[in-house]
């Protein structure tokens, strides 16, 4: 199942960082990224942010698992 949601891409462009000075962040899920230019921060952070909610995803599935671990164990007991 896919779900699509808008996002805020907040673009911030620091001088001082010669080798990634774009820093892309997105508020929603607190999470950044940088880049040589604006759309590799982009691109790194949309990165980011979908390896964030593939943990979340595998986390919840091992959440899901140990609770039906949890349940036979005390159904046999």
């Amino acid at each position: 199942m896919s779900i699509k949601f808008p996002i805020t891409i907040k673009i911030i462009y620091e001088k001082e960082a010669k080798d990634a000075p774009y820093v892309a962040y997105i508020p929603e899920f607190d999470i950044s990224s940088c880049g040589k230019t604006e759309d590799k921060a982009k691109k790194n952070v949309k990165e980011a942010l979908e390896i964030m909610l593939e943990e979340v995803k595998r986390q919840s599935k091992l959440e899901e698992f140990s609770k039906e671990i949890d349940k036979s164990l005390h159904s046999t007991s």
